[in-house]
């Protein structure tokens, strides 16, 4: 792991040291995941985007590099066998609803 630069000192926060921004910084260039990053990190997933996002202004701020962090959250395309279970599971879960109110 590299010493953390000016940037991971700029979005530490009390609960996240600067080495630990760095490691995460680190780890979202390999391109791992948030899921995965928070596991080595002990963060959840929200944590480590939050740490990603504050990581990202300080570089916007404070540089002119035009090296983003790696953040390719693109949405599925639509059909795709996640997303369509997802619907129909919401689907089935509401489905009966109004009939138990009603009652």
């Amino acid at each position: 792991m590299t010493a953390p630069d000016a940037f991971a000192r700029l979005a530490a926060s009390r609960t996240t040291p600067p080495d630990v921004v760095m490691f995460i910084v680190e780890e979202r260039r390999k391109g791992l995941s948030l899921r995965e990053i928070g596991r080595k990190a002990g963060l959840c997933m929200e944590g480590v985007r939050q740490v990603l996002l504050h990581y990202t202004a300080a570089r916007s701020e404070h540089s002119d590099d035009d090296e983003p962090v790696r953040d390719d959250c693109e949405p599925m395309c639509a059909g795709h066998p996640v997303s369509m279970d997802a619907i129909w599971r919401g689907l089935e879960r509401w489905r009966g609803i109004d009939a138990v109110q009603v009652q």
